[in-house]
């Protein structure tokens, strides 16, 4: 404050009229000086995007500070904290970064970065919360369409007047009142370009003002604020100053939205970016991956200038992988965090790995196999030479192995949405993963690790998404994250065994912090970049596997309807073949297995066979059923409902939890209130306690004890029966398995059906079935799942949309009817081997089922090559045997023609090797040699068809007796013959 100098010091004033002229005066000066100054630099955009009463509050705050011979730095908050504008004195590369950090947490909507043209004001202002939207009866929002229609009709006669009208629709009200006609035209092209998908593109336009250019990013479904700091710190590290800078977004409908990020810069040398330069290469390439690199991989590029984000995330990426076989060293010595604590150690050594990776699958200059074993010869040496610490060299070399296992990478796709390699699986291989993988896929990005492991070369399996909700959680989810994926598959591979694919599983592990949407859209997007015959594509990947692949996929934990779609749309646009075949359990064109309880109508039929073998006819007594996977989930809702369907009130469900809580009640929970979480897709814990019975109880995770009482339900409910449905892998261990067993040491329920895969582990089961329990494994118990989804992508490969829809109807219907017979034949089966093998677990039986007929489908499959026409024409006929008929009659002579030849080819041997062992059992097929398998089983097929022929014979004949005896032939074993009609 200015103080009259007639005025003593130490003494209060006593004429405000003086002092309010001393500051008035002063401001008036400062204003004088400031305000035409202020005109004249500010830019034009500035004053279209800041409304008067608004220029003038920053006018008054720059003044003031002015007056006061202080500098500017400002920070104004609106009363509610929706806006906040910063005004600094000087702008310089990564000043807005800087600016960024001091925001408060909240959704950012808007931001307007503004530069003074002699650099010395930046004012940004930032714009929190929802916008308010288009309105079609705002004159102004009315007058700026029409102006963008004349626009456009005059400049881009291709955007039809009701383009204009849908994309403004889709847009804020500040987006537009501030967009000019020119620069809305180049939004909707971005955002057509964009649209469905979540991409990114960049584009380097000229400004008026010919000592700048403009950067203009779109990006689908990013976050608005990190995006924008992750653009102003990338253009920083390459010294391109932002003059003017704007965040909008417009909305994608149900896939979201696109954020719209414009930046008028300079380059490092004070002029335009030449947009032929070496620099725009790498700072638009950047760009276009900002949205997916990881936190890891931003940090060590930008802390490291030599690094660059590309090969940091060749380097984390590799760390990654590598992690997944030296954790089964030494957990401790090489935990991530150390791991990549001793690559940053030996930086030189790390970067020149990530040199040889680029060099290796770089499709311009690629390296030759020759030069690339010498280098790989070089790099051990060096590692051996010039590094001290043992740890650090295991860590190193296993790196450059990592390198020489992958036989295709993406790097070189510049709109990759993550980093993917097709990986020999022989690098994983340990001794606790004894048998190798026939392929292995590994996919690095943002947030998110992710495996993808097949047994067969056409193989199937599901695709899970694993969200912990802690750091630890994540840390536990990633030292297994291999393991689950191989697990998961090789389980497959022995459930597969009525269908045409072998066994494969995709686990994606996404950070805490990550969204599940956005990993596995990068997942499936990355592994379509190693598996899609799209020229443009393949010309920027150097194959080193030199054989193309399929894959077919299916929905696992947190893979939604809307993913489904997603995933299948985006195999279209990719140039997939056959790209409804790529997913299946699609809400449309295909069966999702929610909607019609696919996989639990297995799990119930195992269930009602094993009741029966024991005594317990669920049609007419009463029985007990406790479960884990609540009355929202697929296995678990669908099992309820149909086992309410099937048995009424003879079910009776005593103990159900979920991820929500627990519900028990000796006396069983009632239906009706059961069916209606099932209907409205509510966890357990959503139970109307007002239903429950005298000695019932509804217990949340969120009350006292709640967590205990949901992870310990299935070992203290005492039941009939226990259906897994639901739950994290080895919830019952070896470690653990004697909680589920009473005090007297007989078990909490005589029966599990393994309706959730990996549930128990081996050992588990094993003590389990000592102890007396009778266990259907997941293998056995939750195979329909799998096989309706080969049904539904047999389908998609045969017929087009139309077709199919004409036929769901009656498809779905045959398709259940084919499940439950399927596991019908098998539960038959391992009943029959329970009774004359009653101290063998029946785990052991359900692997024994799988692996012979794993090795009779092989030993046919390879002997496919001698076969004669006779034979191939009687294996034909087991590929109408085993689709739905209804499929059989709309495909026509297309089975033959549309189905791959390798896919037909599994089908007839997968199908011939069914027959034989839920027929036959498997014990005399144990006995032979492999090369003796395809002649057995061919000459079965002869033997079985003989048979047919004496039952019609028979049927024919005059003889007493004729139907019975016409069906002992048909059901009789035909091995106990082969022999005797051998020596005839």
């Amino acid at each position: 404050m200015a103080i009259s100098p007639q005025q003593p010091v130490g003494k209060k004033p006593d004429d405000p009229t003086a002092i309010v002229d001393d500051v008035t005066c002063s401001l008036r000066a400062t204003a004088e000086e400031l305000v035409p100054w202020f005109l004249e630099q500010m830019p034009l955009m500035y004053f279209q995007d800041t409304d008067r009463n608004t220029q003038l509050a920053h006018l008054r705050s720059i003044i003031a500070a002015k007056a006061s011979g202080r500098p500017i730095e400002l920070t104004q908050r609106s009363e509610d904290g929706s806006e906040w504008t910063f005004m600094r004195p000087r702008d310089y590369p990564g000043i807005l970064a800087e600016v960024m950090a001091e925001l408060p947490l909240g959704t950012l909507r808007a931001a307007k970065i503004h530069t003074a043209d002699d650099g010395n004001l930046v004012l940004d202002t930032f714009i929190f919360g929802e916008a308010p939207a288009f309105s079609p009866e705002d004159p102004d929002h009315i007058a700026k369409v029409e102006e963008t229609i004349s626009y456009a009709a005059e400049h881009l006669p291709e955007l039809s007047e009701q383009e204009v009208r849908d994309f403004f629709s889709r847009c804020s009200e500040d987006y537009i009142l501030t967009v000019t006609p020119l620069r809305m035209v180049k939004h909707w092209s971005l955002f057509h370009q964009l649209s469905g998908t979540d991409g990114t593109s960049v584009a380097l336009e000229r400004e008026s003002d010919l000592s700048l250019s403009r950067i203009v990013v779109a990006v689908s479904n990013s976050t608005r604020r990190t995006m924008l700091q992750r653009i102003a710190t990338r253009l920083s590290k390459s010294r391109i100053n932002i003059h003017r800078a704007y965040l909008d977004s417009i909305s994608d409908g149900e896939n979201g939205w696109i954020s719209l990020v414009g930046c008028v810069v300079q380059g490092p040398d004070g002029g335009p970016i030449d947009p032929h330069s070496r620099l725009w290469d790498e700072v638009r390439r950047d760009l276009l991956r900002l949205k997916w690199y990881d936190p890891r991989v931003v940090k060590l590029g930008y802390a490291k200038p030599e690094v660059g984000l590309e090969k940091a995330e060749i380097v984390i990426a590799l760390l990654d992988l590598a992690y997944q076989s030296l954790v089964k060293i030494n957990p401790y010595a090489f935990n991530p965090d150390r791991m990549e604590t001793l690559a940053h150690e030996n930086l030189d050594i790390t970067v020149a790995i990530a040199d040889l990776f680029r060099a290796r699958f770089n499709p311009d200059v690629t390296l030759g196999e020759r030069s690339f074993a010498e280098q790989v010869a070089v790099l051990h040496e060096d590692i051996d030479s010039q590094v001290d610490l043992e740890d650090a060299r295991t860590v190193l070399h296993r790196l450059v192995k990592a390198v020489v296992a992958v036989r295709r990478t993406n790097l070189f796709l510049e709109d990759r949405y993550a980093l993917s390699m097709r990986i020999d699986p022989a690098i994983l291989t340990t001794d606790e993963r004894a048998e190798t993988p026939f392929g292995v896929f590994f996919v690095h990005g943002r947030d998110l690790n992710g495996f993808h492991v097949r047994f067969r070369d056409i193989a199937r399996g599901g695709v899970r998404a694993i969200h912990p909700r802690g750091r630890e959680e994540h840390a536990r989810e990633q030292e297994r994250l291999y393991d689950e994926a191989y697990n998961l598959a090789f389980a497959q591979q022995l459930k597969n065994k009525d269908i045409p694919e072998g066994g494969a599983k995709a686990a994606i592990l996404v950070h805490p912090r990550g969204r599940v949407s956005r990993s596995v859209k990068a997942f499936v997007d990355s592994l379509l970049d190693l598996i899609t015959p799209d020229e443009q594509t393949t010309s920027r990947i150097v194959d080193r596997l030199g054989h193309d692949e399929l894959l077919y996929l299916g929905p696992d934990e947190n893979i939604t309807p809307e993913l489904i779609e997603w995933i299948v749309d985006r195999a279209h646009r990719r140039g997939y073949p056959m790209p409804t075949a790529l997913m299946s359990s699609k809400p449309g064109a295909g069966i999702n297995h929610k909607e019609y309880g696919v996989t639990s109508e297995g799990v119930v039929v195992f269930l009602d066979t094993m009741l029966r073998a024991r005594g317990i006819d669920p049609s007419t007594t009463r029985f007990t059923v406790k479960m884990t996977g609540g009355p929202d989930g697929d296995v678990g809702g669908n099992g309820i409902r149909i086992m309410i369907r099937e048995y009424g009130d003879n079910v009776s469900f005593v103990g159900i939890a979920d991820g929500s809580g627990c519900g028990e009640d000796p006396d069983g929970l009632n239906h009706a209130e059961l069916l209606r979480l099932v209907e409205e897709e509510l966890p357990i814990a959503e139970f109307d306690r007002t239903r429950l019975g005298p000695r019932g109880r509804i217990v949340s995770i969120e009350d006292e004890d709640g967590f205990h009482l949901r992870n310990s339900m299935h070992n203290r409910v005492v039941s009939d029966a226990f259906v897994p449905c639901g739950g994290r892998p080895a919830t019952i261990h070896g470690g653990n398995w004697k909680a589920f067993l009473r005090e007297n040491g007989a078990p909490s329920s005589p029966i599990i059906i393994e309706g959730a895969n990996l549930f128990l582990t081996p050992d588990a089961r094993r003590e389990l079935s000592n102890a007396g329990v009778v266990i259907l494994k997941d293998s056995s118990a939750n195979k329909c799942g799998v096989i309706c989804s080969s049904f539904e992508i047999g389908a998609c490969m045969l017929l087009d949309e139309t077709e199919f829809m004409a036929i769901k109807e009656t498809f779905v219907a045959q398709v259940l009817e084919r499940l439950r017979a399927l596991a019908r034949a098998e539960a038959e089966l391992l009943v029959r081997l329970h009774q004359h093998h009653p101290q063998a677990p029946l785990p052991e039986m359900s692997v024994r089922i799988s692996h012979i007929m794993k090795r009779t489908a092989d030993a046919v499959a390879a002997g496919w090559d001698t076969m004669d026409d006779q034979q191939i024409s009687e294996l034909r006929q087991l590929v109408l045997d085993h689709l739905p008929p209804i499929l059989v009659e709309t495909a026509g002579d297309r089975l033959w023609t549309q189905l791959p030849p390798a896919y037909l080819a599994w089908m007839m041997a997968k199908s011939l090797a069914a027959r034989i062992v839920y027929r036959e059992g498997f014990e005399y097929l144990e006995t032979m040699e492999d090369g003796d398998l395809d002649d057995i089983a061919l000459r079965y097929l002869d033997l079985e068809q003989e048979r047919s022929t004496l039952a019609e014979a028979v049927l024919d004949s005059p003889m007493e007796d004729k139907a019975r005896i016409a069906a002992l032939l048909r059901n009789a074993g035909i091995f106990s013959t082969m022999g005797r009609r051998d020596q005839q």
